[in-house]
């Protein structure tokens, strides 16, 4: 076998040849002249040494795989509407049984537990008080790895990122999951407020959002109007209500459109309005129930 060298030097006296590498040499010479490879003598393993060797790196390579942990989120932001269900996906790879590791759902904003699971067990006591009774952590995948978490009941102060952690003795990882929370508020609704700037005050408003929509004027050429105002508030629900004000003239001819744009939903809703006379009169036709102020 190469690189050993094997069998007495000497017999009575008597040198000997030395066998090395399958080769008889004489004795005496340096290895460049022998051919003998550099640390000729050094015992080397058998075949079934070498391949007992191999096998213990081989099983040495997988225990460090199994002690690493990778968590993969969904890469993309996870859209639900306001009072419906969600599950947020988060997952092992590659798979593995994850129900002796500890799973810990983050929001990312105060850094709080959502929902805590170890060994077998959900946990509640480091739970946020607004999402008690309202988080699922799915058992049925969890042996082949999979951490979903289902919240019901979705509100506005969901909204927000969501931080998917596992932990065991050796290893931790997370990913990161994006939720976005919306609800359709309603159609916009006018009022007519006082004669000002030579010409009459118009509010549109429209409320149940979110987020935060947008409010836009358009005149019977769908340009763009500008609002001489424009206020939002929040409900305790954390729903937007939204509020523009237009001074209509004589200069604008035909409909006003007032809308309402929600570019998460990628929705708008719009209502027209038509004002005849602004000069101290003003006959009204619309689309939607007017109020007067």
């Amino acid at each position: 076998m190469g690189g050993c060298c094997e069998g007495p030097l000497s017999f009575d006296g008597a040198p000997l040849e030395k066998k090395t590498c399958g080769h008889r040499l004489p004795l005496g010479g340096p290895p460049s002249q022998m051919g003998l490879p550099w640390g000729c003598g050094c015992p080397s393993l058998n075949g079934h040494a070498r391949g007992l060797l191999t096998s213990l790196i081989t099983l040495l390579l997988l225990q460090l795989g199994s002690a690493q942990l990778n968590v993969v989120g969904p890469g993309h932001p996870i859209t639900a509407t306001m009072g419906k269900d969600v599950v947020l996906p988060c997952h092992l790879s590659p798979q593995r049984d994850a129900r002796t590791l500890e799973v810990r759902w983050i929001w990312a904003k105060f850094s709080e537990t959502v929902h805590h699971y170890h060994n077998g067990q959900d946990l509640y006591r480091e739970q946020m008080g607004a999402y008690a009774g309202r988080t699922e952590l799915a058992r049925d995948g969890l042996s082949a790895g999979i951490l979903d978490l289902r919240i019901t009941g979705l509100r506005p102060s969901d909204d927000g990122q969501y931080v998917c952690t596992v932990r065991d003795a050796d290893a931790y990882d997370e990913a990161i999951v994006d939720l976005e929370v919306s609800a359709r508020g309603t159609d916009p609704q006018f009022s007519l407020g006082r004669y000002e700037a030579g010409g009459v005050r118009v509010l549109c408003r429209s409320a149940g959002w979110y987020p935060l929509p947008q409010l836009l004027w358009r005149d019977a050429r769908g340009q763009h109007l500008p609002s001489v105002s424009q206020t939002h508030s929040q409900d305790q629900e954390g729903l937007f209500e939204i509020e523009g004000a237009i001074i209509v003239t004589e200069s604008v001819e035909g409909p006003l459109s007032c809308v309402v744009r929600s570019s998460r939903l990628q929705q708008e809703l719009e209502s027209s309005l038509h004002i005849a006379g602004t000069n101290g009169t003003a006959r009204v036709r619309c689309s939607w129930p007017l109020h007067l102020s």
